[in-house]
């Protein structure tokens, strides 16, 4: 059978475009906060070139591969297609007037999680038999543009606020800081690795030092300063277990190494001060800011949510501004606040209580199935943490297509290394923790899966994992 010259392997070398997607996507997201943020618009180079790469990725398998492979990708295809359409009919018929955003918006989550989808079959699918050192640079080489962008940032005081209502903490040219607090510490259980290699440690050693600093003491999230701490912990450990395991020496140098990061750490927060541990006093201080009058004492949930109990208590919320399942999911809200004592200021918390008591109110199998629709809830009780919202928001059949890719890839991972204990080395568990830290940092951070670039070094550690179980099954 005869086949284009160029789209052969040999000419063609798609590995090397995907590997270049990797390193440039800092780029791609400083574009997109220049363009939101000075411009104006949604649009930017990144609009184009992020679908591009899977799309031809995709044209490129579908092409040069059997009809088997086309028939079982077109199906793929077919029941993604369905659930969105489904899914996007059921928005439609469920948003009111305090709907956080329309259709649109709602499509734009069901496109994102569809490409995170596509990316991790075209990345596993080309790096599981594949030599993924290239794969790997191409992590460490992303991360030194994003932490130099964000100092560089800082440096020329042009740096964005983590917090933008308090001005607190630092995010460089990037949009969320919870989304770049998560690509830090993501990547660090791949360049990690690097640690012990002569020729990269040089880059690695600084990268970790300058990601240590930006994490714990500027950025201005927990998720950055306590996630940098656990997985330099994590690191630790593992490599004291796989020491013991094959009963091998310990490196005590990488050890130290990283023992000394998290002392360093500690110090520059005791004497300099860390934003995170000022955000954290700040919101300890306004709690007191909402009183419910209802109580007389500090309201439990926050203070538009308390005004819109309020109307329904009166019935003076206007007609259509909320159905009759958001009205008494407000008030359970409200009640389960009130019970757990939880504070104004832990949305995430009254999110996750509103969205479990609307799943029961609405009594509805179809939007169990397909999703109640991510948007159509006020803007304040918009799901943050991702695996609830896959479950609820996308449904069940959302849940299965979007999440349970990664669950599954986590779970065989786990199942293969305690199977094969004596055979997986540092690398392989270090990749394995990573899969499983996504779903931490999804559930208490939120966006992790949703956000394009967070989205791409997920697909790569669960792409590594894959390969590193493909070589071991070789090996045997």
């Amino acid at each position: 059978m005869n086949r284009i010259k160029i789209l052969k392997k040999e000419n063609f070398n798609l590995e090397n475009i995907l590997c270049f997607f990797i390193v440039i996507c800092p780029i791609l997201d400083i574009s997109s906060f220049l363009f939101r943020n000075i411009f104006g618009t949604n649009y930017s180079l990144s609009t184009v070139i992020r679908p591009l790469i899977p799309i031809i990725s995709i044209i490129y398998l579908f092409f040069t591969n059997n009809k088997k492979f086309k028939k079982y990708s077109f199906l793929v295809f077919l029941i993604y297609a369905i659930y969105a359409v489904i899914h996007l009919y059921l928005f439609t018929t469920v948003t009111t007037g305090s709907s956080y955003s329309n259709v649109i918006h709602e499509a734009q989550y069901i496109i994102n999680y569809s490409f995170m989808i596509l990316n991790l079959f075209i990345y596993v699918y080309f790096f599981k038999n594949n030599n993924t050192e290239k794969l790997k640079k191409s992590i460490l080489y992303a991360t030194c543009i994003y932490i130099g962008s964000i100092y560089l940032a800082i440096i020329t005081k042009t740096s964005s606020n983590t917090y933008m209502q308090e001005k607190m903490g630092y995010k460089g040219w990037l949009e969320s800081g919870n989304s770049t607090g998560a690509i830090f510490i993501l990547t660090m259980f791949i360049y990690m690795n690097y640690l012990k290699d002569k020729k990269y440690k040089k880059i690695a050693i600084p990268v970790l030092i300058l990601v240590g600093i930006f994490l714990t003491t500027l950025i201005g999230t927990r998720v950055g300063l306590l996630g940098f701490i656990l997985v330099i912990s994590i690191y630790i450990i593992i490599q004291v277990f796989y020491s013991l395991l094959h009963n091998s020496k310990i490196n005590k140098k990488m050890i130290f190494v990283a023992a000394g990061a998290i002392v360093a750490i500690a110090m520059l927060v005791v004497i300099f001060g860390s934003t995170t541990l000022e955000r954290r006093k700040h919101l300890k201080n306004i709690e007191s800011n909402i009183i419910d009058e209802s109580i007389n004492g500090n309201s439990h949930i926050t203070g538009d949510l308390l005004k819109i109990k309020n109307k329904i208590d009166k019935n003076e919320l206007e007609e259509g501004y909320m159905n009759n399942a958001q009205k008494q999911s407000i008030i359970d809200l409200y009640n389960i606040a009130n019970t757990m004592n939880v504070t104004n200021n832990d949305q995430r918390m009254q999110q996750l209580i509103y969205n479990i008591a609307l799943v029961k109110n609405q009594k509805n199998l179809v939007l169990i199935l397909f999703g109640n629709g991510y948007m159509a809830n006020f803007r304040e009780l918009v799901l943050e943490m991702e695996i609830p919202a896959f479950l609820f928001n996308f449904g069940l059949c959302g849940f299965t297509l979007y999440f349970v890719p990664f669950l599954t890839i986590f779970i065989y991972g786990l199942y293969f290394g305690i199977k094969n204990i004596a055979k997986i080395d540092d690398e392989f568990i270090m990749y394995e923790v990573g899969s499983g830290f996504t779903f931490a940092l999804s559930f208490f951070s939120g966006y992790t899966f949703f956000n394009s670039s967070t989205m791409m070094i997920i697909v790569v550690i669960n792409a590594l994992l894959i390969n590193k179980i493909y070589k071991i099954k070789k090996e045997n």
